[in-house]
């Protein structure tokens, strides 16, 4: 419970409110009464020292988004300390936008950026000119948004120029409403493994038959 001791129906309550959706609406969407509805309004007016609709919005909502940010900094928190123990993997997020928002020492380390550097970037810099102009950074973002995931196993492009072979994964980060907050994107170097395929094709070996 938070400090205003708000039910998880309260909060559904005062979140479809700030959507503008009317008590009826509100009622039907969560499959309750309008006589629900009110009683829980009565409630958070009592509960918050609050004489009117309004007031119990501009006092709870302005306690959530407080109590969300309070959350959010923790999980990014407790998310940073875990990722900069993987060096064997690049692992960072992304905005809306895709611009790098974070950075671990497996960036480094396979793409080749510090963190100053990297986090100054697009995410759409370790693609390859021929990927960015197919469009592919906006598809994965798409897909990813879409479908919960987007698989990233292709040609990429280190900061010194040269070029890696990653398998690597976009997931969407979602807060408790279901919006995407950012992405999160891991990448692994496979490059050794991807040049001995090409040498056993080359060899006329089906590599699809190894076991």
């Amino acid at each position: 419970m938070s400090k205003l001791d708000l039910t998880n129906r309260e909060r559904e309550v005062l979140l479809l409110a700030a959507e503008g959706l009317t008590d009826k609406e509100i009622a039907e969407r969560l499959g309750i009464t309008r006589g629900t509805i009110s009683t829980h309004w009565t409630r958070m007016r009592e509960r918050t020292g609050t004489i009117n609709r309004a007031q119990v919005m501009a006092r709870s909502m302005s306690h959530i988004v407080r109590e969300s940010e309070a959350e959010l900094a923790r999980t990014a928190s407790l998310y940073q300390s875990l990722v900069e123990t993987l060096e064997d993997f690049a692992v960072f997020l992304l905005d809306h936008q895709r611009h790098n928002i974070s950075w671990n020492p497996g960036v480094q380390k396979i793409i080749g950026y510090e963190e100053a550097e990297w986090t100054s970037l697009f995410g759409d810099v370790i693609f390859t000119p021929e990927d960015i102009a197919a469009k592919v950074p906006e598809n994965e973002q798409g897909t990813a948004e879409r479908d919960g995931r987007a698989l990233d196993d292709r040609w990429h492009v280190r900061k010194d120029g040269s070029r890696f072979w990653a398998s690597g994964v976009m997931v969407p980060i979602r807060d408790h409403n279901g919006e995407t907050v950012c992405y999160s994107k891991v990448l692994r170097d496979l490059t050794r493994l991807k040049r001995l395929e090409e040498r056993l094709t080359e060899m006329g070996v089906d590599v699809r038959t190894i076991q």
